[in-house]
C-alpha cells in the first residue's frame, strides 16, 4: 500500500508541475501573447512553428522558442503567439510554439 501511495504521489507531483496538462491525455492550444502589431489582412500572416518533446519528464529534446519559430517562417514582425501541448500520461509530451506575423 505504501508503494502505491508513493507512486500516486509522484504522478500527481509531476503532473502538477506541468502547465495546464490533463492527467492522462492533453491535446490543447493556448494563447500566450499578442504584441498589438496592426495587421490589415489576417489571411496574409505567416505561421512559424518550433517544437520540443519530453519522455517520462526526464529527457526533453528540441527548441520550442519563439525566436526559433519566427526564424523558421521568416517572420520579423510578430502579431501573436500560441502554444499547443499534446501529452500521453507521463510517457510522452510535445510542446509546439506557433508564431504568427509578417
Amino acid at each position: 500500500m505504501k508503494k502505491i501511495l508513493i507512486v500516486l504521489s509522484f504522478i500527481l507531483f509531476t503532473n502538477l508541475n506541468a502547465q495546464a496538462m490533463g492527467l492522462f491525455y492533453t491535446n490543447a492550444t493556448y494563447p500566450i501573447t499578442a504584441t498589438g502589431a496592426k495587421v490589415k489582412d489576417l489571411s496574409t500572416l505567416k505561421k512559424g512553428s518550433a517544437s520540443a518533446n519530453s519522455i517520462l519528464f526526464c529527457v526533453e529534446i528540441g527548441d520550442a522558442s519563439i525566436d526559433k519559430a519566427a526564424k523558421n517562417a521568416g517572420i520579423t514582425k510578430i502579431t501573436h503567439i500560441d502554444v499547443h501541448q499534446k501529452s500521453i500520461f507521463i510517457f510522452w509530451s510535445k510542446t509546439t510554439v506557433n508564431v504568427y506575423g509578417e
